[in-house]
């Protein structure tokens, strides 16, 4: 979001899981860990437009977050059964999307079908005036030109409004690593901005 010419502010999107809204019903996962495939789709459609999002965010282009996000529900769907609930299911998920963002350089295998993500790609809104659709892309450019590790903790934390605990439990690293990881991402991105004419980056501290 553009708060002012040549300020970035990056937020969790309006169409982020908050706490409140992430709680999922123990008798859902029960009965898609049974297989039950409109268990899966009910999960599926909770969570497609957030995963697809921060997917989208991570790589800066459709093709990629499509193909991760294809990747990361089909693993979804293959180990949930193994899902033993001692995390949070957001936090579960949030590790198998991205797993796959990071190894989306595995070429996928012929004949894997894909799922259609057309209706949910979360591009800049068509309201935007033109200046603030470029200065958008401009962040995605300097933000998918991160480390790997630095990239997934930027957006975890700055966009999605995760906390260095739940990072730490979805990257599987420590809560030092995170907080390392977060301030050196957040130092490139306002050096990188800089050169390229835009003033400041306003994140999460």
């Amino acid at each position: 979001m553009i708060t002012e010419p040549g300020i970035i502010d990056v937020s969790p999107p309006r169409d982020a899981m908050d706490p409140s809204s992430s709680f999922v019903e123990d008798s859902l996962l029960d009965r898609a860990a049974a297989g039950d495939i409109m268990a899966f789709r009910t999960l599926y459609d909770q969570w497609k437009a957030p995963m697809y999002t921060l997917a989208f965010r991570f790589h800066g282009n459709r093709e990629d977050a499509e193909d991760s996000l294809q990747e990361a529900f089909v693993h979804m769907y293959r180990s949930i059964g193994g899902f033993r609930r001692e995390s949070r299911f957001s936090s579960w998920l949030y590790r198998i999307v991205m797993n796959a963002c990071i190894s989306s350089t595995r070429p996928r295998r012929t004949g894997e079908r894909r799922i259609d993500f057309s209706d949910e790609a979360q591009q800049p809104a068509a309201e935007d005036p033109p200046r603030d659709v470029v200065l958008q892309h401009i962040l995605e450019e300097e933000i998918a030109r991160l480390p790997e590790l630095q990239r997934a903790v930027f957006l975890l934390y700055a966009g999605e409004g995760q906390t260095h605990v739940d990072i730490a439990d979805i990257l599987r690293i420590s809560v030092g690593t995170s907080k390392s990881c977060y301030h050196r991402a957040r130092s490139a991105l306002q050096e990188a901005l800089a050169q390229r004419g835009i003033q400041s980056l306003e994140v999460r501290q």
